[in-house]
């Protein structure tokens, strides 16, 4: 290969990278910019409400059942429930589509996939079960 030529192919790679480059600059400026979700400070709750965009929903496929009775037991999935630190556990409910709080539960018995509440949430609150974690490090504001 010639000189010229050689120089013609480092030039074309130097070009080809730079727009490269360019591009990706302008992806993380846009992506600096968007955000998935956001938090809602409630007065007397050191528990904030986390809104997700539709988008950030449907990526973490967040999904919830209704709490159900069963022989006089208030129920929940297995998936629902999220411990902290501590080991306090916890389930995040949806009063609005969206919208997630994370709420104190008391557990009284785990059989299987299914969890016995002693309190904490009224029969027909809808918690999430798919994407509890996700739901979680939003409002933990845990990046990737």
């Amino acid at each position: 290969m010639t000189r010229a030529r050689y120089g013609a192919v480092v030039a074309s790679i130097a070009l080809a990278l730079t727009g490269t480059l360019s591009a990706c600059t302008q992806v993380e400026e846009n992506e600096s910019t968007y955000e998935a979700s956001t938090h809602e400070e409630i007065e007397g709750s050191d528990i904030p409400r986390v809104t997700f965009t539709a988008e950030a929903a449907k990526r973490a496929d967040v999904h919830t059942v209704p709490v159900r009775e069963i022989a006089h037991h208030r129920v929940i999935p297995y998936a629902a429930i999220i411990y902290d630190d501590a080991g306090k556990t916890y389930a995040f409910v949806s009063a609005k589509p969206l919208e997630y709080l994370r709420t104190p539960i008391k557990v009284a018995k785990i059989a299987g996939d299914e969890v016995q509440l002693a309190g904490g949430l009224a029969v027909g609150t809808a918690v999430v079960t798919t994407g509890a974690a996700e739901v979680y490090s939003a409002e933990s504001e845990v990046e990737e």
